[in-house]
């Protein structure tokens, strides 16, 4: 049986390992048990189960309909789920109101990008900060209202995460005048800015150049380094995830067909039949 030729490891350094040893808290950052999510009948997400430590990295990744996607907007509740239940430090989300989830630590990213087009890249990490601070940020971005110090203060944020992604010279320009690939770094830059504690990416390097997205996960690695925050990043860019990722689960067809280290699922009998088809050879469908 052959392994998976994901691509070579050496390239990027690995997130975790460079950083310090993040120690295991008793109760766990994420704790899911029995996901399950049906759509008119089709069941997306079975049975699905997680345990996340702070600051921990995990990679999902699996073919087309696999239930990816799906498993992020349960995640951040953006979509109810139909049996099981997600727990954040011990507190269950899951029938809590989506809007309340942002203000707990949990930030997304999308695969198609949603930013509001006629803002500027600044506006759009700012509008992000009414999480946390509503009545200031609305003065900046309607220009009246009490608070103005503290706007400041807020606009400073939102211009220091736009350098860290190295986008501040286009802070004022339309997000819709933005290439995708700048477009993507505002969206990550949005989602940092709620402060988060895990951060869900969902295709980050989709429609990426190969050397845009080696560079995106530089970046994210040095962020994660610096905030310590945990990840969660959805991809099919098979590079990216392998080099990205110290952990990794497969969905297939809506369920855990497997989780290890990336070694470990490029050598999986169940990930190569899933991938290459049931001899694992190349030319499979």
């Amino acid at each position: 049986m052959k392994s998976i030729s994901f691509a070579p490891s050496h390239t990027m350094g690995h997130p975790l390992r460079e950083g310090a040893g993040i120690s295991s808290p008793s109760i766990p950052l994420l704790e899911v048990e029995g996901l399950t999510k049906r759509f008119q009948g089709v069941v997306a997400l079975r049975d699905y189960r997680l345990t996340l430590q702070e600051g921990e990295i995990l990679g999902v990744i699996g073919p087309n309909g696999a239930g990816k996607t799906t498993l992020i907007n349960l995640l951040s509740g953006f979509i109810r789920p139909d049996g099981g239940h997600i727990r954040f430090r011990g507190q269950d989300l899951t029938r809590l109101s989506t809007h309340r989830i942002p203000k707990l630590g949990i930030a997304r990213t999308f695969q198609n990008i949603r930013l509001f087009p006629s803002l500027t890249a600044l506006e759009n990490v700012m509008v992000a900060m009414t999480v946390h601070h509503p009545p200031d940020v609305l003065s900046t971005l309607f220009g009246f209202g009490p608070g103005h110090r503290r706007v400041r203060m807020l606009r400073e944020r939102a211009m220091a995460l736009l350098e860290q992604m190295g986008i501040a010279h286009l802070a004022h320009r339309p997000s819709s005048a933005l290439s995708y690939g700048d477009q993507r770094r505002v969206e990550i830059a949005r989602a940092l800015a709620l402060e988060p504690s895990l951060l869900l990416l969902d295709e980050p390097t989709a429609g990426l150049h190969p050397e845009e997205s080696e560079a995106l996960i530089d970046l994210l690695s040095r962020l994660h380094r610096e905030r310590r925050m945990a990840i969660v990043m959805v991809a099919h860019d098979m590079p990216v995830v392998m080099r990205f990722c110290p952990r990794l689960h497969v969905l297939s067809s809506g369920t855990l067909l497997a989780e290890g280290t990336p070694e470990e699922i490029r050598n999986n009998p169940l990930v190569l039949e899933a991938f290459l088809g049931r001899s694992g050879r190349s030319g499979a469908a």
